[in-house]
């Protein structure tokens, strides 16, 4: 088992940490891992920004038989539907069955968005829903309306006529593949934050049980089964959050209501775990993503956060699981906090973690290296080195320190590589050489579209920061939908 875990979650590990290419290397990132996971034929995608993104669809609905879905997770923090329009191909490769979209958000916000009027985005959801019928006849569209929010830089009546043109194009279609789900009255108490929201924009696990419970019946549509979310009616009174606030606080609520089965794996994290589909990666539901929510660098208390709210009593059944694996501490490495106390600290995390799976293998996954060599062995290698040690019959340590490591620095190996893309060449030339690995021939590129507005209309400015402020986790990230 420790070999096929080595080798799946280095595979998986080097294509979420590829240095980027341009700017906004968070979305890249996640857009080139969609390009190597295409959904297979039948799946459930659901596309949107970080409202789609930070959910765990996967985990939130069951049969009447206790069977999952084949939901796969295409949201992506702070994106616009200028993205998602470049990015399309990739999930309709393999003709998904349902396709359910939440766009706009972030096209109407004045700042650190696109500044979109709501006919711009109506132009760009016709384009997709267009493209959609064309590559996959067979998938049927879902589109949702934005939502009633309060964060300053999007004007309310931006986000109530974009509902509104939507809505009546869905009407004028008439086509029974494509309908538009009105989620903006049952979720108005986001903007209100309380018990709803931490933010004001993005949801808890109370939300979720909502939106969950209004798409159940479109899930089953079709199908032979009925649909049911695993939320309980008393998940706004039982929801935990760990502890934490902010988009953490908000991953925690959803970690506090699920299940934990004895089968799963859970794997806890940073925002690097939190941006993999490992249940797609490994091919099970088994296993289920604990990461944090957004802001590279998470730290062991984070995580210690989202320890406490995955087995906090909610009245939700929490068996041990099969596997816990733990990757965290990149703050730390890459802070000034004294070793020791790291080491402390990160002890502490994992004797938590024997207490709450006693019978559950524990996998310690080595912290990757940085492009400072004497960080990594001043600090990195030093943590890594005594997560080692830690080693006994519960707990294992996964080397994915050295494969990265190159010259005491960061690298990533060749054959792990996606293709470069047009337009995007790391020395700035227009065409690259692409590496061994290729996409399918038809699969889209991310950027041929970026920057140029609406589709049939002029060319939309483009911010200099759309969104995310640098690398992982700016500090504006927080303030996208």
């Amino acid at each position: 088992m420790k070999k096929i875990l080595t080798l799946s979650l280095l595979l998986a590990g080097l294509l979420l940490c590829m240095p980027a290419r341009a700017d906004e290397p968070f979305r890249k990132h996640r857009f080139d891992l969609f390009q190597a996971l295409p959904p297979a034929e039948g799946s459930i995608v659901f596309v949107g920004n970080s409202i789609t993104d930070m959910h765990p669809w996967v985990e939130a609905f069951e049969t009447a038989d206790g069977q999952s879905l084949p939901i796969v997770n295409r949201g992506v923090s702070g994106t616009y539907s200028t993205e998602q329009s470049d990015n399309l191909e990739s999930y309709l490769l393999h003709h998904p069955k349902k396709l359910f979209m939440m766009i706009g958000t972030n096209d109407i916000a004045t700042s650190g968005g696109l500044n979109f009027q709501p006919e711009q985005v109506l132009n760009y959801v016709k384009s997709i829903v267009k493209r959609v019928h064309m590559r996959s006849p067979q998938t049927k569209v879902y589109l949702y309306s934005i939502l009633k929010n309060q964060t300053g830089n999007r004007p309310a009546e931006r986000w109530l006529r974009t509902n509104e043109l939507v809505k009546a194009f869905v009407d004028e279609t008439a086509e029974d593949w494509l309908q538009y789900i009105d989620l903006y009255d049952a979720l108005s108490s986001v903007a209100d934050g309380g018990v709803w929201s931490y933010d004001n924009l993005h949801l808890t696990a109370a939300s979720y049980r909502i939106w969950c419970e209004a798409i159940c019946p479109y899930l089953a549509e079709g199908e032979e089964y009925t649909v049911r979310t695993v939320y309980p009616a008393d998940t706004e009174t039982k929801q935990n959050a760990g502890g934490l606030s902010t988009s953490h606080g908000m991953r925690a609520t959803y970690a506090s209501m699920l299940p934990v089965r004895a089968d799963d794996i859970l794997f806890f994290g940073d925002e690097e775990v939190k941006c993999g589909e490992w249940n797609e990666l490994f091919g099970t539901h088994a296993v289920k993503n604990r990461g944090t929510g957004w802001g590279y660098g998470g730290s062991v208390s984070v995580t210690s956060g989202i320890v406490d709210a995955t087995f906090a009593e909610t009245g939700v059944s929490k068996a041990c699981p099969a596997a816990v694996l733990l990757y965290t501490g990149t703050a730390e490495v890459n802070g000034t906090t004294d070793m020791a106390t790291v080491k402390a600290d990160y002890l502490t995390l994992v004797n938590k973690l024997k207490a709450n799976c006693p019978t559950a293998k524990i996998y310690l996954l080595g912290v990757h290296p940085v492009s400072n060599a004497t960080t990594n062995t001043n600090r990195v290698a030093v943590l890594n080195s005594y997560l080692e040690g830690l080693a006994d019959e519960q707990v294992r340590y996964i080397d994915t320190y050295t494969p990265f490591l190159s010259n005491g620095r960061y690298a990533l190996h060749q054959e792990y590589q996606l293709p470069l893309r047009p337009g995007l060449c790391e020395d700035g030339r227009t065409h690259c050489r692409q590496s061994q690995r290729r996409l399918p021939r038809h699969a889209h590129r991310t950027d041929r579209n970026r920057g140029r507005g609406t589709p049939g209309a002029g060319r939309a400015a483009q911010p200099a920061d759309p969104g995310h402020g640098t690398g992982h986790g700016g500090a504006r990230r927080y303030a996208d939908g």
